[in-house]
């Protein structure tokens, strides 16, 4: 959903602090996946926490040069929590039927 969105990964990008909050937004990523009903896109949950995976990605190719690892960390909760509900609300427009 969101991978025409991403791009190649800047110069410079610390792969340790991706690594640690790839780790750390794991369990998040799952729960907020697990939350929508993967029949109504005809995919399956696995293919919806990829989305997340995508959207993660995004996020922090975005924001790591300009946020320190606190603050990168609470974007990409809020970003994770966001792209959530507009999954949901496509869901359960008329695009879902």
């Amino acid at each position: 959903m969101e991978i025409h969105r991403l791009t190649t990964m800047k110069e410079g990008y610390s792969v340790e602090l991706f690594n640690k909050l790839y780790k750390e937004t794991k369990n998040l990523r799952r729960s907020l996946a697990y939350q929508i009903d993967h029949r109504r896109y005809g995919v399956t949950p696995d293919v919806i926490l990829s989305w997340f995976d995508d959207k993660f990605i995004f996020v922090f190719n975005k924001h790591f040069e300009d946020k320190s690892p606190d603050v990168l960390k609470g974007f990409l909760i809020n970003s994770l929590k966001t792209f959530k509900m507009r999954i949901l609300r496509k869901a359960y427009q008329q695009e879902g039927e």
